[in-house]
């Protein structure tokens, strides 16, 4: 007969396999970004129905600013299908939606979708050859910073 392990014992796993990943995605700042290590606040989650990692950062790192190419490598390399960076300090007001008699301002973070660019997670998206960006994002800016394809 097998060994089950049980709720609590699977439990106390999946809090030391977080912890272990929180320990690594600061150990990576502190080596490749220590100018955001200093600042650094985040919490992670996951999702089972598409493999992915949320990284939420809860102080304010302002666009354009997205994390580097060795950071990200590294996190993939857990084996994780997506990574969503979510800058929860990083709020911008919508327009008024009048077209449902709504007089509410919605706010937005900021989120990076696997390598695309920066942009509001509920503002208007724009697509392009990296998926989609808002009206912020400069080509140039970022083919130069972040543009992760030839890596």
């Amino acid at each position: 007969m097998e060994n089950k392990r049980t709720v609590a014992e699977r439990l106390h796993d999946s809090f030391r396999v977080q912890m272990e990943v929180d320990e690594l995605i600061s150990d990576l700042f502190e080596k490749h970004e220590p100018e955001v290590y200093e600042l650094l606040d985040f919490s992670i989650g996951s999702d089972d129905y598409d493999n992915s990692i949320e990284i939420y950062i809860k102080n304010s790192i302002p666009y354009p600013y997205e994390p580097c190419y060795e950071i990200r490598k590294a996190i993939y390399e857990l084996g994780f299908g997506n990574v969503y960076w979510n800058f929860l300090a990083d709020k911008r007001e919508l327009p008024l939606d009048k077209t449902n008699g709504s007089e509410l301002m919605r706010v937005s973070h900021d989120e990076i979708r696997n390598y695309e660019p920066r942009h509001s997670r509920n503002y208007l998206w724009i697509p392009c050859k990296y998926g989609y960006v808002d009206e912020r994002f400069n080509e140039d800016e970022w083919n130069k910073n972040y543009n992760f394809k030839n890596k």
